[in-house]
């Protein structure tokens, strides 16, 4: 399938699972057709020898492909109730997202994935490069990402802008658009009321989410903060600020960020007349909003960075600036990814299996109720020889570990991976874990 606006050509579903699919690899019908057609031609024992053989060793790499995990990209359309269209978009989840289903997912909302390389490049440099480079020590934190194209639909005269652009407030609206053509509050209503619940209904996601806008798109992020608050952390790259007497740029110069909420914002700003033309009108917007924000004291749950790269123009900027504002980000995630927890406690009952478990059991983790990663924490209750049970009244997201007493000894549950377990649903608290 072909995504409008020049996308990519991708197939509906590219997904790698770890059962045995030889359709999953590209070898399907045609493959088998291929086969037999060999067959037809080459009758000779001799031959045909050859033909079992190779079918044989092409099962042998797809039985060791399909044992590993890998991770998946799927392509998605949505019956928008605010489009006369279909809306595109893409879902990237980690290799680890189907074995590893006690954790959850920060959400990266890629904007602009009409043009394939975007949202790849992000999901690309996340999970094979930004996080070893940036935080070598540290556990990783893997995400879900999104692509959110911005389609071409000549039958309904519908652009790429269309998605990015209100009606404007200061000025008249510009010779040779109408009304219709302004269709960010649509937009708006699409992200919010369908696709982003639908991510977090589909997905085990943590409910924290970083929108990347580059251009036009990055200029819509900014005002969905303005006027939704719509997501958590910004990465901003060669903003139009200027737009409707500085529209954007007073907005965002005037947005209330004493409200309590962490909020992560980078901003770059390349070359932009170089190849476009706009820098003598994009620059003295940014320049108004990057020396307010750096003459100003922010709360200390605001991280604003500014970064300039004019050797690079508008266009080829993305790519290296990209690799340095993810890998910011990544520091800044697993530095500040401990949410403050909810005013409320929930009722969750804790379940731990396991054959090899001997002894005293302790759970322990991020707040009193869990004695506050104390290894000798909460003793568990024991049932029996190999199960191990509590109930807690804990605030949420809680975060929590096994030991049996010292850290050199934790029994560490299966379909997981190294780090801390999450409860972050307080619908879903009643937890059951088994071990080796």
């Amino acid at each position: 399938m072909v995504c409008p606006n020049s996308m990519r050509t991708i197939p509906k579903s590219v997904c790698f699972h770890s059962e045995l699919h030889l359709s999953t690899f590209g070898y399907g019908k045609e493959f088998l057709m291929a086969v037999i057609l060999h067959q037809k031609q080459h009758k000779s024992i001799c031959k045909m020898k050859r033909v079992i053989q190779s079918v044989l060793m092409m099962l042998l790499v797809v039985c060791s492909l399909a044992a590993q995990e890998i991770a998946r990209v799927e392509y998605k359309e949505f019956d928008s109730k605010n489009f006369p269209f279909k809306r595109p978009f893409l879902i990237f989840t980690p290799e680890e997202y189907d074995t590893n289903v006690n954790s959850d997912y920060d959400v990266i909302y890629v904007f602009d994935a009409q043009w394939y390389s975007r949202f790849g490049l992000v999901h690309n440099l996340l999970h094979y490069g930004c996080q070893e480079e940036a935080t070598p020590n540290e556990e990783d934190h893997p995400y879900i990402v999104v692509g959110i194209p911005s389609p071409y639909v000549p039958e309904y005269n519908y652009e790429r802008n269309c998605d990015f652009y209100s009606l404007p407030v200061n000025t008249p609206i510009p010779e040779g658009r109408s009304e219709e053509f302004f269709c960010a509050p649509k937009f708006k209503k699409f992200l919010k009321e369908e696709l982003m619940p639908y991510i977090d209904s589909n997905y085990r996601t943590t409910g924290h989410t970083l929108a990347v806008g580059h251009s036009l798109s990055a200029s819509f992020i900014l005002d969905a903060l303005e006027t939704e608050d719509m997501f958590d952390d910004y990465i901003v790259l060669s903003p139009n600020l200027c737009w409707d007497n500085d529209l954007w740029a007073d907005r965002l110069i005037n947005f209330n960020f004493n409200d309590g909420k962490p909020r992560y914002f980078f901003f770059n700003m390349a070359n932009e007349c170089e190849d476009t033309g706009w820098g003598p009108e994009w620059r003295p917007a940014y320049d108004k909003v990057r020396n307010h924000f750096e003459s100003t004291a922010l709360p200390s749950n605001i991280v604003m960075k500014f970064n300039e790269s004019p050797q690079y123009s508008h266009n080829p900027s993305y790519q290296p600036v990209i690799i340095d504002a993810l890998k910011d980000y990544c520091i800044y995630r697993l530095t500040h990814n401990h949410e403050p927890v909810t005013e409320e406690a929930y009722p969750v009952h804790i379940e731990l299996k396991g054959k090899s478990l001997n002894g005293d059991v302790y759970i322990t983790g991020n707040q009193d109720a869990l004695a506050n990663w104390n290894p000798m924490g909460v003793k568990m209750n024991q049932i029996n020889d190999s199960t191990y049970t509590i109930d807690l009244n804990l605030r949420l997201p809680a975060e929590y570990k096994f030991t049996q007493g010292t850290w050199e000894h934790q029994p560490y549950p299966k379909n997981t991976v190294p780090g801390n377990l999450r409860i972050v649903d307080p619908n879903k608290t009643v937890i059951y874990h088994e071990t080796d």
